[in-house]
C-alpha cells in the first residue's frame, strides 16, 4: 500500500504538521499550500498555479482552521 492510499490525517499527527509539510514541499516548486493569515484563517497559496480567469474566478482562497481540519480529515 502506498502513502497516497493512507488518509492525510493518518500520515500526519496534526493539521499543523501537514500544513508545514505542504509549505516545505510545495512552496519552493510553486505548488499549492496554505499560509496562516489570521488566528484561525488560512489563505491558499498557488504560486504559478493560476486560479484567475474563467476557470479559477470562483475558486475559494480563504479557509478557516475548521474548514481545513474537515477537508483533510483532522476533525473529530
Amino acid at each position: 500500500m502506498s502513502d497516497s492510499n493512507i488518509p492525510i490525517s493518518k500520515r500526519f499527527g496534526t493539521l499543523d504538521e501537514y500544513l508545514a509539510h505542504l509549505e516545505l514541499t510545495q512552496g519552493p516548486v510553486d505548488g499549492p499550500w496554505y499560509k496562516q493569515v489570521g488566528a484561525n484563517l488560512y489563505e491558499l497559496q498557488t504560486g504559478n498555479l493560476k486560479l484567475d480567469g474563467p476557470e479559477g474566478a470562483d475558486k475559494k482562497r480563504l479557509f478557516t482552521r475548521q474548514e481545513l481540519e474537515k477537508k483533510f480529515g483532522f476533525s473529530k
